[in-house]
């Protein structure tokens, strides 16, 4: 099947997942075909030395998957834009490689926009049905501080969230630029349309490996905002409805 024949792209952009390739690879392809949707899998990895490009290489050879390593460019937002760019399907996806996002959500995520429902559906934990794991108090209370800093740059209840599918055509003439990891809430900021559907998802935290949450990240979530607001006060609203 070529490129241009699939209806939805799922990029995972990866770091040290060797162990979770074997498990989220198969449900993704088994999820999307059970639901009656073409689809493929990217797999972005900045060559991680735990071999985690040659365990989706492996799946590669029965699955629809494509393996992109990267030794010159490092981050996770970049790497989802790569993938973004080798796509040549209806939808783009990205979610988390390390379980944390339900792939059995990805027909709800992904049929609005191929029904023409929506331009964007982003995988949100603080509407009705969503939820977080088992966090503790400190980092709810973070995530929702977190939510808060953006009011005056999305509706979005949850502008952390890493689970988006986006109109692949719609990510065109946007400039991406994110500073650390958010990219969901770059593109969310920047395509600046209406046609957005929260789908409610309960976080858990990730099934093998260890979490790259850091200070410099958060400090990087900060930076990041600034550019955002800058953005948006100095861009007219051109996209959207």
């Amino acid at each position: 099947m070529s490129d241009c024949e699939w209806q939805v792209s799922v990029v995972l952009p990866t770091y040290n997942e060797s162990e979770n390739m074997p498990m989220i690879i198969p449900k993704i392809c088994s999820v999307l075909e059970g639901a009656g949707i073409r689809g493929e899998v990217i797999v972005v990895d900045d060559n991680s030395p735990d071999g985690t490009a040659e365990a989706a290489r492996k799946l590669a050879q029965t699955l629809p998957v494509r393996v992109v390593v990267r030794t010159e460019e490092r981050g996770l937002a970049t790497a989802v834009i790569a993938g973004f760019n080798l796509s040549e399907a209806q939808v783009c996806v990205v979610m988390d490689a390390d379980g944390s996002h339900p792939v059995e959500k990805l027909p709800e995520m992904i049929r609005p926009i191929l029904d023409d429902r929506a331009d964007l559906t982003v995988g949100s934990r603080h509407v009705t049905d969503g939820g977080i794991g088992q966090w503790p108090l400190h980092r709810r209370i973070v995530s929702k501080a977190a939510a808060m800093m953006t009011l005056g740059l999305t509706k979005m209840s949850d502008p952390t969230s890493g689970f988006m599918a986006i109109r692949r055509t719609f990510l065109q003439g946007l400039d991406l630029n994110p500073v650390g990891w958010k990219i969901v809430l770059e593109i969310v900021v920047k395509a600046r349309t209406d046609r957005l559907i929260e789908v409610p998802f309960t976080f858990n935290d990730r099934e093998l490996g260890e979490s790259k949450m850091s200070l410099k990240e958060q400090w990087n979530y900060i930076k990041h905002l600034c550019r955002l607001y800058k953005f948006k006060m100095l861009t007219p609203k051109s996209r959207g409805g």
